[in-house]
């Protein structure tokens, strides 16, 4: 009987996985104060139920006070080119949004086009399907809609996010994404996120409000030969009826692009390695805010599940509220 406990608990042991990622920041800010922070900690189980259906979820402490259910999701696993996916999950929008481990990118925040232009972290309830044939990957989504309370001109599609927490669900929206990933390192690829905004704060559905359709578009490439690496965005957001909204803003279209390069001068050492890299960015909110970023920075591996990252950032303003700042940011990473 014993025996038998033992095996049963050793075989449900053997489907269970476990990971996580972290972040700790010190940031100096040219206009504001200085800030040393636990960013996150990320927690990762999975389940594998059979060779079939799989769970996995990741919940996400930020600041040391906010917690978060990024995803739960089920998968259905049928071949390479069908798979089923629902529940909680991230949309594939840009490179960041989906793969988003400290230890997989460079600098020590995330490109600010893919934090106001592709809102990320973004995740919504819903289900959908993915799959692999040959080089091309792709996946598409039926997810709730976004809220209406975001500030498009302060902080892009950010306040749009509901993030599962009992999402208004009246309106939906519908995301794919399609990737060529061809031979000798080279990655094409496209996004699109479509939906009519949802009113969360309001009880009664409302047949006559002003339908705010949020479309998301982004194209990006990439470059990875080893040692070198150079990648590419471009992201476009529009709003219909944005003057309407809550917050209203004067402008119904935001967009904003990077490129981003660097080398890794001990990619001879498969245990080690450090990059130098260069971030060349600009994002327009709309109307008066216009802003260009260039990051320079280096990030050593000590070890491929550790990472310390410097950059130092430099903001100019073309049109904006927001003053010119130079940054300096120190940032420890890990996953597991």
């Amino acid at each position: 009987m014993i025996l038998s406990l033992i095996t049963i608990t050793l075989s449900a042991a053997a489907q269970i996985s476990f990971g996580g990622y972290g972040e700790v920041s010190y940031r100096s800010v040219g206009n504001a104060t200085d800030t040393f922070d636990v960013h996150r900690v990320v927690l990762y189980t999975g389940y594998e139920f059979d060779e079939t259906y799989s769970f996995n979820s990741e919940i996400e402490f930020e600041h040391g006070n906010e917690v978060h259910i990024e995803f739960a999701q089920i998968d259905g696993h049928y071949s390479d080119a069908f798979n089923i996916r629902a529940g909680h999950i991230l949309l594939p929008m840009g490179f960041m949004n989906e793969t988003h481990e400290p230890t997989t990118f460079w600098s020590a925040k995330r490109p600010l086009v893919e934090r106001y232009i592709i809102p990320s972290t973004w995740h919504e309830n819903g289900a959908g399907v993915f799959g692999t044939t040959g080089n091309l990957s792709w996946q598409a989504y039926l997810v709730n809609g976004t809220d209406d309370g975001f500030d498009m001109q302060k902080n892009g599609l950010r306040g749009g996010r509901q993030g599962g927490e009992k999402a208004a669900a009246e309106k939906m929206g519908i995301t794919a994404r399609l990737d060529y990933q061809a031979t000798g390192g080279l990655l094409i690829g496209t996004a699109i996120y479509s939906g009519s905004t949802n009113n969360k704060g309001d009880d009664v559905v409302d047949p006559t409000e002003l339908d705010h359709h949020v479309q998301v578009v982004e194209a990006h490439v990439q470059y990875d030969s080893g040692p070198f690496r150079v990648r590419a965005l471009f992201a476009d957001a529009s709003v219909e009826n944005a003057d309407q909204l809550p917050k209203a803003s004067i402008a119904d279209d935001i967009d904003g692009w990077y490129v981003e390069a660097g080398y890794d001068l001990l990619s001879s050492n498969e245990d080690l390695s450090l990059t130098p890299f260069v971030r060349v960015e600009q994002y327009d909110l709309g109307g008066e805010e216009q802003y260009n970023v260039n990051v320079l920075g280096l990030a050593f591996q000590p070890n491929m599940n550790i990472i310390y990252k410097f950059d130092f950032q430099s903001i100019t303003s073309e049109k904006g509220s927001l003053a010119d700042s130079n940054n300096i940011e120190f940032t420890l990473g890990w996953s597991f």
